[in-house]
């Protein structure tokens, strides 16, 4: 069966992406089942042992709009920390660990979000973070960190999968990614299980913050069904894409308590001349007066 070898405290002291080795005392103490573990109680004080193969070393291109690895001091980036810093505050103000990212409709650019917000949150001090692939149809974010197809959510609903070998390390960083795994035509009864259900509240123990891709609103239930499980809703618009009838709709189905805001993806407003561009939805005004200043800044729609 497999086993935990590492013991994560909640605190990791300066230096929070270092590994810890256990003494032989830790050992003993998680040395039983690690699906009986990850399952049945919780994991703050245990954790993995991450072995190679489940360190992720992207190398992204321009095309998959990684902002945050590949212009890690452009506007873009920039952008995605204004965002990060504004969760963080809301976040001493209200409960929110476990965030929702989805959109109105299909092809705007919510998994790209997800993933640079993500690695954002990661590079905050004491900060661990992990990102699920919760787009069981149509799952994009595990093709941005790997070549190859990781298993995941889907593996470790069919038994195929113990819940530890379904978490990847997104390499030199507190950022984890559960992956979707093979893709799923109606993954609903599984979104909506207790044992899902379970599986996020014994995971959140370990994390100080839980990023969610969902499905778009339409014509799919899964993001409604999974706002459910969420502390709050970001909603992401693409600029010259979303219908605002569709938009309207999808925000009105959203717990007014949980939407936070709107995220504006490809956003000419900002005067960017190069195509990573992502901020808060603000007036245009506000944007080029910022653009000049070369402030940079992100304008946020609160619920």
């Amino acid at each position: 069966m497999s086993r935990v070898y590492e013991a994560l405290q909640r605190s990791q002291g300066d230096n929070p992406n270092s590994p810890l080795v256990p003494d032989q005392s830790e050992m003993s103490a998680v040395g039983g089942s690690a699906t009986a573990l990850m399952e049945n109680g919780p994991v703050d004080a245990v954790w993995l042992k991450v072995p190679p193969e489940r360190i992720l070393r992207p190398t992204p291109t321009p095309e998959q709009r990684l902002v945050t690895m590949t212009e890690p001091d452009g506007t873009g980036a920039e952008m995605f920390r204004v965002l990060a810093t504004r969760l963080a505050h809301m976040q001493k103000k209200r409960r929110l660990q476990k965030l929702l990212i989805t959109s109105s409709a299909v092809d705007e650019g919510k998994s790209v979000v997800t993933a640079n917000l993500a690695m954002t949150l990661a590079r905050r001090p004491h900060e661990r973070i992990l990102l699920v692939e919760a787009d069981l149809r149509r799952p994009t974010v595990s093709d941005l960190f790997s070549p190859t197809p990781l298993p995941g959510i889907t593996e470790w609903s069919e038994g195929k999968l113990a819940l530890e070998n379904s978490l990847f390390q997104f390499r030199d960083t507190p950022l984890w990614v559960l992956p979707a795994g093979k893709p799923v035509d109606d993954p609903l009864p599984l979104l909506e299980s207790h044992r899902f259900a379970k599986m996020i509240d014994t995971l959140a123990t370990s994390f100080d913050w839980i990023l969610f891709d969902a499905t778009p609103m339409f014509p799919m239930a899964d993001a409604t069904s999974l706002s459910r499980l969420s502390d709050g809703v970001l909603v992401v618009v693409r600029e010259g894409f979303t219908r605002r009838k569709v938009l309207n709709k999808a925000i009105e189905s959203i717990e007014k308590s949980k939407l936070l805001g709107v995220v504006f993806n490809q956003a000419s407003m900002l005067n960017v001349d190069y195509s990573h561009y992502y901020g808060r939805y603000g007036s245009k005004k506000e944007a080029k007066k910022e653009a000049k200043r070369e402030a940079d800044q992100v304008k946020a729609a609160s619920a």
